[in-house]
């Protein structure tokens, strides 16, 4: 077992973290597998439709690092239930929204939870473990993203398909409440860093900044290229020659695949970030690149969406465990900057998807994204200090 060595309290913590980071990817991301369904349903184009996205990122971006550094001296499992039950509200407004402006608003509230919620889960789980496996603690907890996407988005698919895309959200409503109550009776308290409550975090040296300036460079590079695309995964494989019918066991196939990325990470995140990060965006590189026209239809397009998906959640707990390991400033504020730069990357690439879509279709929007793909890996390989080719043995040796 990978985390044999903990006690049970720890390993229970972990279980309920993973849980948490289902709950929020699932409710972020549900919306991409319903997109056509509420494009219908408020009479507007699917490009547009995207915005449910965008809403829900541009809080996270504007908020993740000031929430949670003026969050700071709360205790930790008080925010984490607070942000569960922000995101309770933000799908119950989803689901009754009466027109698309009021759903973009319970998305924004579900953004503002994410905020702080995905800010402070990274740096919970390195406080439940030793240093030398904080980067596979948070490759583990951020299973829970994979998960939700093998469950959330052709979950919430299928269940719109069958009856409609607000039930879907009513049943990501149930599903948030229910993870609430677990998080309440399973996840074991920690404590406060020192000396919070009234600084902002300290300045590192120029050396040190610049190497977290760059880890979240990359993030942003790589969710920026990865939503330009992603957001519009169902029409996309519409245009592959998929069915209506068959979409949500596809998207259930490509999430259940994502899954590799994670393990994979977890091999190397804590010895070889640099290779780690390298294979997973060229998995990521290769699966966009097979989706530009019509090179692969039907369920073959589906293989290549999964090998892109497999990249995409490799390259996850890289920039978390980097943003963290490179001690700019305090781990919690380095998940919250990490947290900001995705969601400026999935609010920049769902609009400016939505707009490209539009005006020009996937000719142009899929070799966009494969060359904002080929700068993040770019990015990475050139700056070794950030994603270094080996860690020192004390880094990971258990």
């Amino acid at each position: 077992m990978l985390f044999k060595t903990l006690p049970t309290s720890a390993v229970i913590g972990l279980w309920a973290l993973f849980a948490c980071t289902f709950t929020a990817l699932t409710s972020e991301v549900a919306p991409v597998g319903i997109l056509i369904e509420m494009a219908r349903t408020f009479h507007i184009p699917e490009g547009h439709a995207g915005l449910a996205v965008s809403a829900f990122a541009l809080m996270v971006a504007l908020g993740a690092v000031p929430l949670t550094i003026m969050t700071a001296h709360i205790d930790r499992k008080r925010l984490m239930l607070l942000s569960l039950s922000g995101y309770v509200l933000s799908n119950l407004v989803v689901a009754m929204a009466p027109n698309f402006l009021l759903l973009c608003a319970g998305r924004l509230i579900g953004g503002l939870a994410h905020a702080l919620l995905m800010s402070i889960t990274s740096a919970y789980a390195a406080r439940l473990v030793p240093q030398n496996m904080t980067g596979r603690a948070i490759s583990f907890v951020y299973g829970g993203t994979s998960l939700g996407a093998i469950l959330g988005v052709p979950g919430a698919a299928a269940i719109g398909h069958l009856a409609s895309w607000r039930v879907a959200m009513f049943v990501m409503t149930a599903l948030a409440v229910m993870l609430t109550l677990c998080i309440a009776f399973f996840l074991p308290p920690v404590s406060s860093p020192p000396n919070v409550r009234s600084s902002l975090p300290g300045v590192a040296s120029r050396r040190v900044m610049r190497v977290f300036l760059v880890v979240v460079a990359v993030d942003a590079v790589f969710f920026f290229a990865h939503n330009l695309l992603y957001t519009y995964v169902t029409p996309l494989l519409l245009d592959h020659g998929l069915t209506t019918g068959t979409l949500s066991l596809a998207l259930l196939l490509t999430g259940a695949v994502s899954i590799l990325g994670l393990w994979g990470a977890g091999q190397f995140v804590d010895r070889n970030p640099g290779a780690g990060l390298l294979a997973g965006g060229l998995a990521m590189l290769i699966g966009m690149g097979l989706m530009y026209g019509h090179i692969l239809s039907g369920w073959a397009a589906v293989g290549a969406v999964g090998l892109w998906c497999v990249g995409y959640s490799a390259i996850i707990p890289f920039v978390m465990s980097g943003a963290i390991r490179a001690r700019a400033t305090r781990p919690d504020v380095a998940g919250a900057a990490i947290n900001s730069a995705s969601n400026v990357g999935i609010l920049l690439g769902s609009a400016a998807g939505g707009q490209v879509l539009t005006h020009a279709g996937f000719s142009i929007l899929t070799p966009l994204a494969i060359v904002v793909a080929l700068g993040g890996i770019l990015l990475g390989f050139f700056n070794p200090a950030a994603f270094p080719h080996s860690l020192p043995p004390t880094e990971h040796d258990d």
